[in-house]
């Protein structure tokens, strides 16, 4: 039987992928929200690609923007406008229609110049990216499709949606069934007014003890004698992760204890490539051709 799992980014998407790998679970759809949209809508209709989004944005910049024109030539601008029209379009809100209808001055005026961004991009993007709106649109139109096209659908990893996404959801109920997992206490309250249904039950959790350590370097070993007990005792290697909110105060240190203790770490989010000796030896003949020949490059190669 087809299932689909809405996941919130690519690490929930790895860790899912990897998780039904090991238990052999067949017919098994990963998507995000973006990308559930755009399958139903069905065609070449694909979610707006971050790069092309910048470049959109960046060549916009050339088109007068009313009171835009005063800043967007300074740092930082293009990020702060792709942040402002994707909070925008998960919003759902038309800035076109907001320009339209505001009545303060100041805010007509400033909407007005979003909007105008907003029309310059997407005529400089790609014809088959659709922002959420454009997407929730065409996918609504064929929700009848989605029981064939996601079978059963389960949301996890989420303890909030943003509204664009939400009446398409409701549509989608009518076709096939959708469960929201409740990995956390709080459930939203517009799920009540759909008929998404709620899976309250969370899994077993270990029990949880803690260890006081004096630097980073001593947590990192206390974790990887923590690691290698559970290996003695029976764990796959698969089954242990050790993870940290920040990990980069902790990455040098992780690198070399855990050559030290022969211990393969893989890291989720890559390792550089001049903590290997292989990167290190590009990085020395990449600075002879470079740079030229000198007694010092040459030893280093």
């Amino acid at each position: 039987m087809r299932e689909t799992l809405v996941v919130h980014n690519r690490y929930a998407w790895r860790s899912h992928r990897t998780r039904a790998a090991l238990t052999g679970r067949q017919g098994l759809q990963l998507l995000t929200i973006e990308q559930l949209a755009a399958r139903l809508a069905g065609g070449f209709i694909q979610p707006i690609d971050p790069d092309d989004f910048n470049d959109a944005v960046a060549a916009a910049l050339a088109v007068p923007m009313g009171e835009l024109d005063a800043i967007k030539a300074l740092p930082g601008f293009r990020r702060a406008a792709t942040s402002s029209l994707a909070k925008a379009w998960t919003a759902g809100v038309n800035l076109a229609e907001e320009s339209e209808s505001a009545t303060d001055p100041t805010a007509k005026s400033r909407l007005a110049s979003l909007a105008t961004l907003e029309r310059e991009v997407l005529t400089r993007l790609p014809k088959n990216q659709l922002r959420p709106r454009d997407l929730v649109m065409a996918a609504s139109e064929r929700s009848r499709h989605a029981g064939t096209v996601f079978g059963r659908i389960e949301i996890h990893g989420r303890t909030e949606m943003s509204p664009v996404w939400q009446p398409m959801l409701s549509l989608i109920t009518q076709s096939t069934e959708v469960v929201w997992m409740a990995e956390a206490r709080h459930v939203p309250d517009w799920l009540s007014s759909t008929g998404i249904s709620v899976d309250r039950s969370t899994p077993e959790h270990p029990a949880i003890s803690a260890i006081s350590c004096a630097s980073h370097r001593h947590e990192i070993l206390e974790a990887l004698r923590w690691a290698r007990r559970h290996l003695a005792q029976g764990a796959l290697p698969q089954q242990i992760a050790i993870a940290a909110a920040s990990p980069e105060d902790w990455y040098d240190h992780m690198l070399v204890l855990a050559e030290t203790a022969n211990l393969p770490i893989h890291f989720v989010h890559g390792r550089a490539a001049l903590t290997t000796s292989e990167g290190q030896l590009a990085a020395a003949l990449a600075e002879v051709l470079l740079r030229g020949f000198s007694r010092t490059r040459l030893t280093r190669l």
